[in-house]
Order: structure tokens, then sequence, then C-alpha cells
């Protein structure tokens, strides 16, 4: 009878420490963040529309002389080809400067790909101009009348597989019939009244 009750006793103290044993469990622990972020859906960067430098000899008649500018194609690989027009008499295209260049208008960010997105341009017509030093030329003593339309070379933009694309912005400037010799010198657009293109990317 006393062997028993020890033999009971003994099985249940084994099965306490096997179940104390059954609990014990090993534990890690690790941190866990988040990250987020924001980005402009497109985004559009434009180079200037270079018009060139271009020799033009005092007068005070014949009309006012146009510089157009042309590109084969609404790519930036396409070369720009600029044409005087109206008063020509001794106008030409100075030498030592960069040639005339259609602006270069880049995309990125766009959804939709393989594909040909839409684009418009505002506020280009009849643009005026202040003095700069373009091409290192001292600024004007006095502003000519100068004028620009700017336009796009193309109806909107190809977009590649990397959500990017390219388009050309093209112009005629218009350079009045009286010059004299305080309009020499470098000119540029007045950033407040810039042109603006958008490109509309469709979601």
């Amino acid at each position: 009878m006393r062997l028993s009750k020890i033999s009971t006793a003994l099985a249940m103290g084994t099965l306490a420490l096997v179940s104390m044993q059954a609990q014990a469990v090993d534990t890690g622990t690790a941190s866990v963040n988040a990250v987020a972020g924001l980005a402009p859906v497109v985004i559009v960067s434009c180079t200037d529309v270079n018009f060139g430098v271009w020799r033009i000899p005092n007068r005070s008649s014949g009309g006012a002389t146009t510089i157009t500018l042309t590109v084969p194609s609404n790519t930036a690989a396409a070369a720009t080809t600029a044409t005087a027009a109206g008063n020509t008499t001794r106008v030409a295209l100075a030498a030592g400067f960069v040639a005339p260049t259609a602006a270069t208008c880049s995309v990125s960010g766009l959804m939709n790909q393989l594909t040909t997105v839409q684009t418009s341009i505002a506020n280009n017509n009849y643009l005026g101009f202040t003095s700069s030093n373009h091409e290192a030329l001292d600024t004007p003593i006095t502003l000519a009348a100068l004028s620009a339309n700017l336009s796009l070379a193309g109806t909107g933009v190809y977009i590649d597989t990397n959500g990017l694309g390219a388009f050309r912005v093209t112009g005629v400037l218009t350079i009045p019939t009286v010059i004299n010799g305080n309009h020499y010198g470098g000119y540029k657009t007045n950033g407040v009244n810039a042109a603006t293109v958008t490109v509309m990317d469709q979601i």
C-alpha cells in the first residue's frame, strides 16, 4: 500500500514536470517599419526655343523679317531648319553661334505606355522680348520690338515602355522693320508671359 502511494506520487510529479517543459517556448522579437513616398504623376521639362543670332543691317524700310523654325518630325532627334522670309535684304545667320534649335520637351512618369497622349500649348502667341546675355552678347541699349509665336511641332507625344517621351516646340520670330545700332544684343522672352505646354495622361 505504501509503495503504491509512492509510485502514484512519483507519476504525478513526472507529469507535472513534463507539463512545465511543454509550456517553455523560446521567443524572438523584431521591429517592422512602414515606408511610403509621393511623386508627381507627370513631369515635363523643356529647353528654350532658340531662333539663333541673325545679322540684320541698320534699316528703316522694307518691312519685317520672319524667322521660321521647323522640324521634319516631332522627335528629340529631328534637326531644326531655320528659314528667313519677308525683308531678307542683307539678312543672314551669324557665324560662330549655336545654330537655331526647336525646343525639346521631355516627359516622364506617364502610365499610358506604347501610345500617344495629348499635348497642348497656351499663351504662345505675340510673346514680347526683354534683354538678356544670350550667347554672351551685350544687352541692347534699346529693345527692338521682337515678337514670337510658338507652336507644337506635332500632335501628341509617344510614350515608351518606361513611361518616357519627347516632343518639340517650334515657332516664328518677327523682327521689325526699323533696326538701328541701339537694338543689337541678346534677347529673351519675358518669363512672366512664357508659353505653357501641357501633357494629358488620362488614367
